[in-house]
């Protein structure tokens, strides 16, 4: 067969259910063998941006291997903050991106793919020939997997025609459940456990397994200290009264207060970095036990006492064993001064302090609205911004692999086409997409086309305070004119109807509240957006 059919059935043969792409000279026959004759699943993206951007959201919410492909030259510079995004989220998915003819040197299309596709942090692997191809391919797939960020595979256009003898690509990943039964670091982890008076349990998105979540429950229930979890952890114990809440620098103040408090942290899945730690405010004077399945994540951002390498579920099991043997009691950490205070901030509506002007809706108002009123089986995407100080801690999910960030190196602009990719791995949940307007300007407008040719259960809330809010924030804090931060956008819900969503402009608590009875009663199979009016100086602040 040709070396094109032979990359696509090697899609079919590695069980990738799901291809997203752009299509040019070095991949549209691949791509079009892989849907023609292997059946497969593909989704186009307006943008190579969306390409790399529709895997990783996919990866993210699958928990499987994202795959896409993009043609080559500045298809592939196209792909680089994505890429970017996708090494400082740890999110592995394997780019099947064409090349210029080797011989031809002069081609306008020509860049030297290696050294950029290097300089973002993934991995690159270059097919070396048609006859090595289930070796490149599998070699590709494994680094991936393994290293858990994006590979590129860079595939010369002019092997594509050429003949192959087919070879059916082989992927092995060993599966790491290791456990420490009995070692220094856990005897120190559990003196430090014993000794404690005031523990707090903090969950990451490495504890998104249920047996892990439960397993991790269990033991802060028996050592009863209360329980937090990072961003990217969103959902993990839910229904746990003494959940916190959100650990880091947007942390509830009693959050704030019984972090402050503690005297041992005991960490699952989770990296410590600057923002969970509140810049090191929430973990200074701790002890820290840290536990994690990869040995480079332990004390990778904060120094920690006691490290475990091991499986979190085991671990968390073996913790347990370890305190009932020795008799230990609890903490007395899960006071009912504790429970009481959780109990009345819970009952609170946020608002925020100021009234926002005539015309705008109050930011927190409305993501707690959205929160409540928007199904709860969903899938849950941020785009990167001011908003997120309200939509991080105020929409929630039930489980850490239910919510999607793209804030891993802090550009606007990279919601939508995620939301795409998750929503395609949702299996016909919905999903909500909370992004600012300066960033659905930048990266989201062309990838509606998309999103209304899926026909996916996708709504798109834009927090629109008319700029950049974050720079609105530094002008206005200085007391600088911030008008310069400003911008005057099309109407927003116009430009989505001329794409085919539906769409309402709110700038209400009543337009509001009729906008959420729309989504209940609307077509699931048509995209729809919700342009909320902020005001950008009843904004919280951050930047």
């Amino acid at each position: 067969m040709k070396l094109y059919e032979a990359i696509a059935r090697s899609l079919a043969d590695l069980e990738v259910s799901r291809l997203f792409g752009l299509i040019g000279d070095a991949n549209l026959f691949m791509v079009d063998s892989y849907i023609r004759d292997h059946g497969g699943a593909y989704t186009a993206a307006v943008h190579e941006a969306g390409v790399v951007l529709m895997a990783l959201g996919y990866a993210r919410v699958s928990g499987e291997t994202g795959v896409a492909t993009v043609t080559h030259g500045p298809a592939l510079t196209n792909t680089l903050t994505a890429l970017v995004e996708g090494v400082k989220t740890a999110t592995p998915i394997v780019l099947l991106a064409g090349d210029t003819p080797t011989a031809d040197r002069e081609h306008a299309q020509n860049v030297n793919q290696r050294e950029l596709v290097m300089a973002t942090g993934a991995g690159f692997e270059q097919l070396r020939t048609p006859a090595t191809l289930a070796d490149d391919l599998a070699r590709t797939f494994f680094r991936a997997r393994q290293e858990r960020r994006p590979v590129v595979l860079n595939m010369p256009v002019e092997f594509m025609w050429q003949e192959v003898e087919y070879t059916a690509p082989r992927v092995y990943v060993p599966e790491h459940r290791s456990v420490i039964a009995s070692s220094t670091d856990m005897d120190n982890a559990i003196g430090i456990i014993a000794s404690s008076h005031l523990p707090v349990v903090i969950g990451g998105r490495g504890a998104a397994d249920p047996d892990a979540e439960a397993a991790i429950a269990r033991l802060a229930k028996r050592i009863e200290a209360p329980v937090a979890t990072s961003v990217r952890g969103k959902g993990l114990f839910a229904d746990d009264p003494f959940n916190l809440g959100i650990c880091g620098t947007i942390s509830n103040p009693v959050a704030a207060e019984t972090l402050g408090a503690a005297d041992c942290l005991i960490v699952f899945g989770a990296s410590l970095n600057q923002f969970t730690t509140g810049l090191g405010g929430l973990t200074r004077g701790k002890r820290i036990v840290h536990i994690d399945p990869s040995a480079s994540q332990i004390g990778r951002f904060t120094p920690v006492d006691a490290g475990l390498v091991g499986d979190l579920r085991l671990t968390a099991e073996a913790m347990l064993k370890w305190l009932d043997e020795a008799e230990i009691p609890g903490s007395g950490a899960r006071s009912d001064e504790l429970l009481a205070k959780l109990t009345a901030m819970r009952s609170q509506k946020a608002r925020f302090p100021r009234k926002p002007r005539a015309g705008a809706v109050d930011l927190l108002e409305a993501l707690q609205t959205l929160d409540q009123s928007f199904p709860k089986d969903r899938v849950y995407v941020t785009d990167t911004g001011r908003f997120l100080l309200g939509a991080w801690p105020l929409v929630q999910v039930r489980n850490p692999r239910d919510y999607v960030d793209t804030i891993g190196c802090a550009a606007i602009g990279l919601g939508l086409a995620t939301a795409i990719g998750a929503a395609k791995a949702a299996g016909g949940r919905p999903t909500l997409l909370v992004t600012g307007d300066g960033g659905f300007m930048l990266g989201g407008v062309s990838e509606l086309a998309s999103a209304m040719r899926e026909q996916l259960d996708l709504t798109i809330v834009v927090c629109n305070d008319g700029g950049y809010g974050a720079e609105y924030v530094q002008y206005a804090a200085r007391d600088m004119d911030p008008s310069l931060s400003l911008q005057h956008w099309p109407d927003l819900a116009n430009v989505a109807r001329g794409f085919g969503l539906e769409a309402a402009t709110v700038t209400s608590t009543e337009e509001l509240q009729a906008a959420m009875q729309a989504i209940a009663s609307g077509d699931r199979k048509r995209p729809r957006l919700i342009d909320i009016q902020i005001d950008p100086a009843c904004m919280p602040i951050g930047h």
